[in-house]
């Protein structure tokens, strides 16, 4: 019996010493992070048969066991990841928003200083103050393009930070990946030497490495047999076992400037879509830069692209002091385009501004694709922003006010070629003002409209102005060329000399664009392309034709030029020309008035004259008599002006170029007035406008995710309250349970010595 009793002290002792360890474990481990409280499990050991009754042998010692909710724990995991997502991107996104929203720091006061010294200049065109306004125009002009341009070069000094980080992201990824490969390892080997022991200090190690490493980035942890297989974004494979598949930070296919993650796949490094990581700080920095950063750049790269394009257009159209036609006001970068390192030809796309009315702040993906037998391989245009994609079988292609065209038409790309064209990312760091000499800024407009003071009725006649660089005319007797569409790429030297085009017939066609144009024409919204050559080829791409097809109404497009040609009311006669040519200067004529017939005589011979009045537009074949409508705008040869008044028989128009640009203001006042004209977002917004939507856009995001972060902050706090409510270590319930496995031991250790002393006593019986 004492030896029975002895044995059961024993287990006793052992089992109070193995939970005194225990319990101090917890408690050296208290402040370890990641670290799961352990419990020691013990169960009673087998009873022995003695007569009747089953006598305790005392304790058994279990395993000791780590107290760890694995669905807790992929709670934190998850919420880790979304927290560090909005806060990596709420950090910077934060930047950007201090940096516009500041009225001293943001391009409001430069802009509106620069145009209330147009206005200035437009209310005192000469004298000594007239040169002080145009000095002043010069200086604001110069101080808005270099606020633009440090505004811009704040904007590349966040997107540098930007790629330092996602480096240095990637390589704590790849740390903890590595950990968890390592543990993975040291956990198979110490079950194995244990004899299927858990290593529970190991198995907490693991789980906090998953833990940091989700808030890195977002990640899906698959169990097998013991080990731990990590996938982060859409399934890519990040830990296999024991392999790991490292990430690396390279440059962008398409943008060396941008830092992408990689992966090696049998010898070759694949970069992965920023897509398809949507969580971790990572995914919160790849989210910024795409949503907010790029947007951010091209805004203010559009901005800076609409008033450069705008002013100049505007300016070309006036006159400076010299009397001479104005220049381009300010100089400024045009889409840039890159092909992918991965290609394997060495065509390029040209791109150009269409209309920067319609520019979005999306950068767009080409690529040129093998179409399937029989059909051509065609290009696809993919709009970054939200993914829209059209599709052509040949190039020019206009989209969203860009031109899409091949750098060489003779050179076409590989199949599966891809480019990245961003057509306002340069627009701000580019900027420049153009001019240095007061005297070439082009306040007046080269244009004269008199009435003589001979007339004998009341009419009048507006001051005119210049609509368009481009005059046309033609000779044609049955049918009539509309007003020239000047798309913002077109060059005044395009037009040095004047372009004559002839109709022929049998086809009907239009000869004289020179040999190797691009020529486009568009009919019912379809746009075909064809390049002009000496010898026609068909199954070119585009079709070489020596003609280009005419068809009534259908609008041609050639180097920025857009005009149509229709029946009026029938087609041309063989031979027939239509000319383009420079506006300017303006051919003298005289207009003389008819009461009998209550119209106008006497424009140019080859003009074709269209009478606006109200909503109704009506064109006039060269030659004709033009019917005269109170208050109706006549234009012609790129010039337009309003008559109204009651005009006696003989009464006439002088129209003419204007002597000197000295005194006149006409253009200044245009110019004034773009401040408020809505050019952008398709005649929506004005220049201020589409500032204000941008900022809008950062402060409303910059919004949206403080509410976000606050939430998953929140949630996060929740998940970790909750994951150490089960899992952490409570000081008081271990100080408890020391106290009660010592009382445990010193019991333990009294019954040993009672079994000791009825032993002793029998082998004092036996003596």
């Amino acid at each position: 019996m004492g030896t029975s009793i002895l044995g059961i002290g024993q287990s006793a002792l052992a089992a109070a010493q193995m939970g005194i360890a225990t319990t101090g474990h917890n408690i050296a481990n208290a402040n370890t992070p990641g670290y799961s409280r352990q419990v020691l499990l013990q169960s009673a050991a087998a009873a022995q048969n003695d007569g009747g009754s089953f006598i305790g042998q005392g304790t058994k010692i279990g395993e000791v066991k780590r107290i760890y909710n694995e669905f807790i724990g992929q709670q934190v995991n998850v919420t880790q990841s979304a927290q560090n997502y909005s806060a990596a991107y709420l950090n910077q996104v934060q930047r950007i928003n201090n940096l516009v929203a500041d009225q001293t720091a943001g391009i409001s006061p430069s802009l509106q200083e620069f145009f209330s010294a147009i206005q200035n200049l437009a209310s005192t065109p000469n004298g000594t103050a007239g040169s002080a306004a145009r000095q002043s125009v010069l200086s604001t002009g110069a101080a808005l393009t270099t606020r633009l341009a440090g505004l811009g070069a704040q904007l590349d000094q966040v997107s540098e930070e930007v790629n330092s980080r996602i480096s240095q992201t990637i390589t704590d990824i790849n740390g903890y990946a590595k950990q968890i490969s390592q543990l993975n390892d040291s956990i198979e080997t110490a079950e194995s030497i244990s004899g299927g022991a858990t290593p529970n200090d190991l198995l907490d190690q693991r789980d906090y490495a998953v833990t940091q490493l989700s808030r890195l980035v977002n990640v899906t942890v698959v169990e097998q047999s013991g080990k731990f297989n990590i996938f982060m974004g859409t399934g890519q494979p990040l830990v296999l076992g024991a392999k790991v598949s490292v990430l690396q930070p390279t440059s962008s296919l398409t943008d060396p400037s941008r830092i992408q993650a990689s992966y090696e796949s049998n010898g070759t490094l694949i970069q992965l879509n920023e897509k398809s990581i949507t969580g971790g700080e990572l995914g919160g920095l790849f989210a910024f830069r795409t949503n907010s950063l790029d947007a951010s750049r091209n805004s203010i790269g559009r901005i800076s692209i609409a008033i450069a394009t705008e002013f100049n257009a505007q300016h070309k159209l006036g006159q400076d002091l010299n009397g001479q036609i104005g220049n381009d006001f300010f100089s400024i970068a045009g889409p840039s385009s890159t092909p992918s390192s991965a290609n394997t030809g060495t065509a390029n796309i040209a791109a150009s501004f269409a209309d920067v009315g319609a520019l979005t702040l999306s950068d767009y993906r080409v690529q040129y694709l093998a179409g399937t037998s029989p059909a051509p391989n065609y290009f696809k245009i993919t709009r970054l922003s939200d993914g829209n994609a059209q599709t052509s079988n040949t190039l020019p292609a206009v989209i969203d006010g860009i031109t899409f065209n091949l750098k060489s038409s003779a050179v076409l790309p590989a199949v599966n070629d891809e480019f990245l064209v961003k057509p306002t990312a340069a627009g701000a760091s580019s900027l420049r003002v153009a001019i240095s000499d007061v005297s070439k800024i082009a306040a007046g407009t080269p244009l004269s409209t008199t009435t003589p003071a001979t007339n004998l009725g009341t009419g009048k006649i507006t001051p005119g102005v210049i609509d368009a660089p481009v005059a046309v005319k033609s000779n044609s007797l049955t049918a009539s060329i509309g007003s020239v569409v000047v798309a913002d790429s077109y060059l005044s030297t395009t037009l040095s000399s004047p372009l004559n085009l002839s109709f022929a017939s049998a086809p009907n066609s239009l000869a004289g664009f020179p040999v190797g144009a691009l020529v486009s024409v568009t009919s019912g919204g379809v746009t075909s392309n064809y390049e002009v050559a000496a010898a026609a080829a068909p199954s070119a791409t585009p079709p070489k034709v020596v003609n280009v097809p005419y068809t009534s109404g259908a609008t041609v497009t050639y180097a920025g030029i857009s005009f149509v040609i229709k029946d009026n009311p029938t087609a041309p006669t063989a031979g027939e020309t239509f000319t383009l040519a420079s506006s300017t200067p303006v051919t003298a004529s005289t207009l003389t008035y008819n009461s009998v017939t209550n119209s106008f005589s006497g424009f140019p011979a080859t003009a074709n004259v269209t009478v606006k009045n109200g909503n109704t537009t009506t064109s006039y074949v060269a030659g004709a008599a033009i019917p005269y409508v109170e208050g109706s705008t006549i234009s012609y040869n790129g010039l337009s002006f309003v008559v109204s008044g009651a005009y006696r028989n003989g009464d006439v128009i002088n129209i003419s170029n204007n002597a000197s640009g000295t005194g006149d203001n006409r253009n200044a006042v245009l110019l004034a007035g773009l401040q408020t004209k809505n050019t952008m977002s398709s005649g929506s917004t004005s220049f201020q406008g589409a500032y204000g939507q941008f900022v809008s856009l950062i402060g409303n995001k910059a919004h949206e995710l403080e509410v976000t972060n606050s939430a998953e902050t929140k949630l996060l706090d929740q998940a970790l309250q909750a994951q150490q409510a089960e899992s952490g270590v409570n000081l008081d319930e271990e100080a408890a349970n020391l106290l009660r496995y010592q009382q445990a031991y010193q019991a333990a250790g009294k019954l040993m010595q009672i079994a000791s002393q009825l032993f002793d006593a029998l082998l004092a019986l036996g003596r």
